[in-house]
């Protein structure tokens, strides 16, 4: 039997969102797999496929408005997690250094 299971995490409230990049530092299990980003009552959810008898680190992760500069995008690495339909458009990523 697989202790695989997909799991919702909050990332940020999008009213609470303030300035062009919003960093957010998520607890997640070992070797959990991002799947994608969804927005529900103002907040924006990650889901990843965890495994959760792994021991949990810290992933950051960053949403930009779109339009608007990217900051730290030539010093660091992003990788797409998804798109949040709202107005303004967000884009999410995670930050790898």
């Amino acid at each position: 039997m697989s202790n695989k299971q997909i799991k919702k995490y909050q990332l940020e409230k999008v009213s609470e969102k303030v300035g062009y990049a919003s960093y957010t530092k998520v607890e997640l299990p070992k070797g959990a797999k991002v799947l994608d980003v969804t927005y529900e009552d103002d907040i924006i959810y990650l889901h990843a496929i965890v495994n959760s008898m792994h021991r949990t680190k810290g992933r950051w992760f960053v949403t930009f408005e779109q339009d608007m500069p990217m900051e730290d995008y030539e010093k660091r690495t992003f990788e797409y997690v998804g798109r949040v339909n709202v107005d303004p458009n967000l884009y999410v990523f995670e930050v790898h250094d």
